[in-house]
């Protein structure tokens, strides 16, 4: 038994032996391909605005058949955090089909661009492209210029590297390239299908977010920073709707993520700490004087931000007194002033000509000094410059600064200023001059003539000037405090033209080249807006 069993497995043995040795080759053992598009003819990233068509038409790796291949290109948010308007994560199939031609009209910010490339005929053989992605917003970030053609208006934005690009020290962050210097004309009614009526003023707002006002009882629009398309009108900013007969837009600002806006002498807040959802303004803010009284007052249109303990401050007209609003939305009173007290607060008696934040005398740190060009009723002749340090509750200390303007060459004719927030840079501007105004300087305080438009701009008078800054409570930008812009109108050709001047942050030089943008109308308002 055993033996039979020992003979048949040598024969099955020898039956394998012979079956291998006639083998022939039943397989093929070709070396599978996994590369079937060529990635050198890829770009290292992509960046496409908001509503561009984009086309891009991979080429196939010599040799490769591509009757063979499937194709999917999907597009994949960068970091795994829902988009803030939509709450959804976007990871989306954009085509099946070799070439791409896909009109991206997702929220701005950071994607993939994935492209999967399947062999059908071995085993599903794929090969991943992956480029990273940024899509801008149609309405570009930049410098935005609100111009007008007598009634009608329009929002245009200025694009170069120096106002656009955040960082420039990071060409991986860039928003545009190296180079780029142009002109977003009419966005606001390329998206709005129609232009605005008596604009008054444009400003950036908290959580992509712009604001746009007007001289009518229109009010205005909150828009979408991505396109300046309008989300809300001005009415509906409101809890409680201000009646038509009392919409006088004054002036908006901005602290932090908290707005504040000011119509027909009556001031609003409301903080905005989502973005996307915007919170509507409740009732008028109000308080109660020393005397337990309600404070009755009338707000000038200038409102002081940026500060550490207050939502901000303003000027009461009617009373000529200094008043601020408390983190719990309160208008208070200055205390009494401590003694020796440059001026008192609660009791100033002058006209506020304008205001604006600047950068502190005594310690040079910081930017919570409101700065405000102040005269005697109807005297321009008159003129001083005080200043308030809101950068810590009120200790009846705050009054900080008053100077005599005297000395200034042109001040009774200045209709237009600025203040830097790296050093204490004052410029002012007449129709035709701008000038630089040592205020922090102890002693003899003598004007310097920056720039006479007449001598190249024959013709045009100046009707605005602005110092790009960007708020303490907003991210950094290598731009910040360094550059100026002004506004120029011809009215017999009635046009408008803005410069932008590099501008030293610590001494006030100016830069060799004035760069030149013509094509708006009259500028009335102007203000950066960042890429979100």
């Amino acid at each position: 038994m055993k033996k039979n069993i020992y003979f048949s497995a040598l024969i099955a043995l020898g039956l394998f032996a012979v079956g291998c040795a006639k083998d022939e080759g039943n397989y093929n053992y070709n070396k599978l391909n996994t590369n079937f598009v060529d990635t050198a003819a890829f770009l290292p990233r992509y960046s496409f605005k908001q509503n561009e068509v984009v086309n891009i038409t991979p080429s196939n790796v010599t040799g490769v058949n591509n009757a063979n291949l499937e194709y999917e290109w999907r597009l994949v948010k960068s970091m795994y955090t829902p988009d803030p308007t939509t709450g959804t994560y976007i990871d989306k199939q954009l085509a099946t089909t070799k070439n791409l031609s896909y009109k991206f009209v997702e929220p701005s910010g950071d994607y993939a661009l994935v492209l999967y490339v399947k062999d059908k005929t071995n085993g599903g053989i794929t090969q991943m492209i992956n480029k990273n992605i940024k899509i801008l917003p149609f309405a570009m970030p930049g410098w935005m210029v609100l111009h007008s053609n007598g009634n009608s208006s329009d929002v245009s934005i200025i694009v170069n590297e120096k106002i656009s690009n955040a960082d420039i020290s990071k060409p991986e962050k860039y928003v545009v390239t190296t180079g780029t210097d142009s002109i977003e004309n009419n966005v606001y009614s390329k998206t709005n299908g129609s232009k605005l009526q008596d604009a008054a003023g444009i400003f950036s707002a908290p959580q992509n977010c712009v604001g746009i006002f007007t001289k009518t009882n229109i009010g205005g629009y909150r828009l979408s920073s991505a396109d300046l398309r309008i989300k809300v009108n001005y009415s509906d900013m409101f809890m409680n709707r201000i009646p038509t007969s009392d919409v006088q837009f004054q002036t908006y600002d901005r602290n932090g993520v908290n707005e504040l806006l000011i119509n027909k002498g009556d001031v609003y807040t409301i903080p905005q700490p989502v973005p996307g959802v915007w919170n509507q303004f409740g009732i008028k803010c109000f308080g109660k004087g020393s005397d337990d009284k309600e404070l009755d007052f009338v707000a000038a249109p200038y409102v002081a931000t940026n500060t550490n303990s207050y939502l901000g401050a303003f000027y009461d007209t009617k009373n000529k007194r200094f008043l601020y609003v408390n983190t719990s939305r309160e208008i208070k009173e200055f205390l009494a002033p401590v003694t020796p007290a440059v001026f008192d607060a609660r009791n100033v008696g002058k006209e506020m000509v304008y205001a604006e934040n600047g950068y502190e005398i005594a310690t040079g740190v910081g930017y919570r000094t409101w700065y405000s060009i102040m005269q005697t009723p109807g005297n321009p002749n008159t003129r001083e410059l005080f200043g308030l340090k809101l950068d810590r509750s009120d200790d009846g200390a705050r009054a900080v600064t008053r100077i005599d303007l005297s000395t200034a060459t042109e001040m009774n004719n200045a209709k237009y200023f600025a203040f830097g927030n790296k050093s204490t840079l004052m410029f002012y501007a007449t129709d035709s001059k701008i000038y630089q105004y040592p205020y922090a300087t102890t002693g003899t305080k003598v004007s310097t003539l920056k720039y006479d438009i007449l001598a190249n701009y024959p013709g045009n008078v100046i009707t605005g000037i602005k110092l790009f800054k960007i708020p303490n409570q907003t991210a950094a930008h290598a731009s910040d405090g360094k550059l100026l812009y002004i506004a120029l109108y011809n009215a017999t050709t009635q046009a408008g033209t803005i410069l932008q001047i590099d501008v030293d942050p610590a001494t006030g030089t100016f830069g060799t080249t004035v760069k030149a943008y013509p094509g708006f109308g009259k500028i009335v308002s102007m203000d950066y807006k960042s890429l979100n």
